[in-house]
């Protein structure tokens, strides 16, 4: 016959086991025997905050808008990504592209898309105005734009400069984050398409656009 006194040691024996066993085991919680918890994953940063400016900057149509970077001209007289010579243009609207690097505006080139022959979007000068003079209703487009250009149109790098690239629209005085393809974006009257590389400003202008525009 088992004494009392065995019974008793072999019971302690016995519950100590168990719970050595249930703390090898993350003590019932769902855990993994012998990892490590996980660290939190990082918050996503803030969005980017752009704002536009609550006074009004003329739009010069003819002045240069912005430091030098590209040379001006572009064009080959042939039809490029759908954009074609003007024969006979059914309307006249203008757009303004502004780029930045780095919070300072870059001037666009003067004559884009007059080499070879007037095509259906152009410049004339170095304000960022670009002349939307389509042969036949329709929608033309930021990319159509940039491959008359010349220059490549991304998310990771625009017209030569570094990304991120990040896009905004500025359409009847309200500013828009664009997160799509930056080549969808249509190109309209007193419409601003806004290109940031590098450190954003955190303002941008509020231009006041000219009479004869």
């Amino acid at each position: 016959m088992v004494s009392k006194k065995f019974r008793m040691r072999a019971d302690g024996v016995a519950a100590v086991c168990g719970l050595l066993l249930l703390s090898a085991c993350g003590g019932g919680g769902g855990g993994s025997a012998g990892l490590s918890p996980q660290p939190a994953p990082d918050p996503a940063p803030a969005p980017e905050q752009v704002a536009l400016a609550a006074s009004y900057t003329d739009l010069a149509a003819t002045a240069q808008n912005g430091q030098l970077q590209w040379p001006d001209g572009s064009g080959t007289g042939a039809s490029i990504a759908g954009v074609d010579c003007i024969v006979s243009n059914v309307s006249h609207n203008h757009a303004l592209v502004s780029i930045y690097r780095d919070g300072v505006r870059l001037a666009l080139p003067a004559s884009v898309g007059l080499k070879g022959c007037t095509y259906e979007m152009h410049t004339h000068d170095r304000s960022g105005v670009v002349h939307i003079e389509p042969n036949v209703s329709r929608e033309l487009k930021l990319g159509q734009f940039f491959a008359v250009w010349n220059q490549p149109l991304t998310r990771s790098a625009v017209a030569g400069l570094a990304g991120p690239v990040r896009y905004f629209v500025i359409e009847n005085e309200v500013l828009t984050r664009f997160d799509g393809d930056p080549a969808d974006i249509v190109l309209a009257a007193h419409k601003e398409i806004v290109i940031l590389t590098g450190t954003g400003p955190a303002v941008l202008p509020r231009y006041r656009w000219p009479s004869s525009l």
